[in-house]
């Protein structure tokens, strides 16, 4: 079945997202493999639910129990079985580097914890033409440190920096080339079929011209996915394509 990973970012007041989960479990989610990263204050709203729940992003240093931070065993306790690494933002305004990437991926799946592991150029690195090795970089630097146990527990989340938040037209024949090179990589190096999910201000609207793109494995959304409506709309789309 296809991934369906909804991610709301630092959105929603308390009170919203009462509305929001009342929405939510009435939608019929069981038709794909459908993963809901709310803000890690609201994790607790859905224990007990049959929602696969996803942390955002983990801490660095999470063994040391550090203020502020939140402990894997922690988010074990809420149920949590998915957690978001790497993702763009957490890079470029964070300056995240590959080595703790790394490491909050195998904290991780050390935990049990399966990873959505985003990958992605930015505009500039388009530009000057250099997004097959940042690719190739970001997937050897963090796979060539993971047995081929762990591997199975990671989803790739292919997102380009310059596709996050805005309505950029997409270049259909380009996206399926660097998916395609992303799944030929991984099975080509590490003999793994790694699930690729596609993100970058995808809608209701255009989600339609993404799934001609049968060699994708799912999406990662966000913002669109602000009006819970528009993932029973979403949903219908992927499962009737």
């Amino acid at each position: 079945m296809k991934y369906l990973i909804c991610n709301l970012k630092a959105n929603k007041t308390y009170e919203e997202m009462l509305d929001y989960k009342e929405e939510l479990i009435k939608t019929n989610l069981n038709s794909l493999n459908f993963i809901f990263a709310p803000s890690s204050i609201y994790l607790p709203l859905f224990k007990g639910s049959s929602i696969n729940l996803c942390i955002q992003d983990i801490a660095l240093n999470e063994k040391l129990n550090l203020t502020g931070d939140i402990s894997i065993h922690q988010l074990k306790s809420l149920d949590v079985k998915y957690a978001i690494i790497g993702h763009y933002e957490r890079r470029k305004y964070y300056k995240e580097t590959e080595y703790e990437i790394l490491k909050k991926i195998k904290d991780a799946l050390e935990q049990e914890i399966k990873v959505i592991y985003c990958i992605g150029e930015s505009k500039e690195e388009k530009n000057r033409r250099v997004e097959y090795q940042v690719l190739e970089r970001q997937i050897a630097r963090i796979f060539n440190k993971l047995s081929n146990k762990e591997l199975k527990n990671i989803i790739i989340a292919y997102e380009p920096g310059y596709l996050i938040g805005n309505n950029n037209t997409y270049n259909l024949a380009k996206i399926k080339e660097m998916i395609q090179f992303i799944k030929h990589l991984t099975l080509d190096y590490y003999q793994i079929n790694v699930p690729v999910v596609f993100g970058g201000s995808i809608n209701k609207e255009n989600i339609d011209y993404l799934l001609n793109l049968n060699i994708l494995d799912g999406f990662i959304i966000c913002s669109s996915i602000l009006n819970p409506e528009n993932i029973t709309k979403i949903i219908q789309k992927m499962t009737t394509q």
